[in-house]
């Protein structure tokens, strides 16, 4: 099966395997002129997900009437002019970009969550009409092939978490070229990356609080799951940073790790198709039950310890021992 050519690592503490499981990305670009628009309909849908959704893949077996969530929220920034490329001056176009990034614990909760949406969220025709005015990409059949950790805790992006995403299109005859560097990638995040909310020095080692990379075989019509496949594949990048530093951080471990940064690079100018690298932070997510984001930004930051700080630090412990 193609969609799982990037090797599977098994959790080495018991816990839920994310790898393999399934997901969404949809990216809009408004002009200005609509952004309120925009940003009512993106606040509506973080109440209606969070109404209808659970987090997590505990509980009930069956995702019928409550899909369970491994990973939502939206991310808003303005829309660069070669955000990929070195040699871009960056220069905003003017519009504003939001990208939906949901991961779910099975397939059927993929389908769920759409039927759902269209029978029982008011706004659900306003966010089509649009989607088919201002889509930018939308691929509805995706599967987590990278990670930061496999039995990482569910739904951890916060509100403010600085965010970047790329999104590849590649045709079939450099797939497995795609797969290595994706391979090359996840080993360099786990390894030079810290999973954590506690203060640290981001520009050497960058704190994150999601990593993923998703892995679509590109079908003729996007929204029908058996439609034709056209035999391109789509990689979707995300990650969501403690600070804006992370990202600053991130970029020098590039530039000290050019043995991956040197291959990804050109690949990425060849087939890349959306990015947002900067200026973009999570405007809405998946609230853990009893959780409330309470980030003082800021030079002085303070952290409140919440159940989600608890479940990150638990795993930091074992995360960042020297790997082999």
């Amino acid at each position: 099966m193609r969609i799982s050519a990037v090797s599977l690592v098994p959790p080495p503490h018991g816990g839920f395997n994310q790898k393999n499981k399934h997901g969404f990305t949809n990216v809009i670009s408004v002009p200005k002129t609509r952004e309120a628009d925009a940003d009512r309909l993106v606040r509506s849908h973080e109440r209606w997900v969070n109404s209808t959704h659970v987090v997590g893949p505990e509980g009930d077996e069956d995702d019928f009437g409550h899909p369970r969530l491994l990973e939502y929220y939206v991310t808003k920034g303005p829309e660069v002019v070669g955000a990929l490329d070195p040699r871009s001056d960056g220069n905003a176009t003017g519009n504003v970009v939001y990208v939906f990034n949901l991961k779910f614990v099975s397939r059927f909760g993929v389908d769920q969550h759409f039927r759902m949406s269209s029978e029982g969220w008011g706004d659900h025709e306003l966010l089509m009409d649009m989607m088919r005015e201002h889509s930018r990409f939308f691929d509805r059949c995706g599967r987590i092939v990278a990670n930061y950790v496999d039995d990482a805790p569910a739904c951890t992006a916060r509100k403010g978490d600085r965010a970047t995403n790329v999104i590849l299109r590649v045709p079939a005859r450099d797939e497995s070229t795609a797969d290595a560097l994706i391979r090359d990638h996840q080993q360099l995040m786990r390894r030079t990356h810290h999973f954590t909310t506690q203060l640290d020095y981001d520009e050497l080692r960058p704190r994150i609080t999601q990593y993923q990379v998703s892995k679509h075989l590109v079908r003729e019509d996007p929204w029908d799951t058996r439609s034709a496949l056209t035999g391109d594949v789509h990689y979707c990048f995300h990650t969501t940073f403690v600070d804006a530093l992370g990202i600053r951080g991130h970029r020098n471990v590039a530039q000290i790790n050019p043995e991956v940064y040197q291959r990804m690079t050109p690949f990425f100018l060849k087939y890349g198709v959306h990015a947002d690298v900067e200026n973009h932070a999570v405007f809405a997510n998946m609230q853990r039950p009893n959780f409330v984001s309470n980030i003082i930004r800021g030079v002085g930051k303070l952290f409140v310890k919440t159940e989600q700080d608890v479940a990150l630090q638990e795993f930091e412990a074992r995360l960042n021992q020297p790997r082999l």
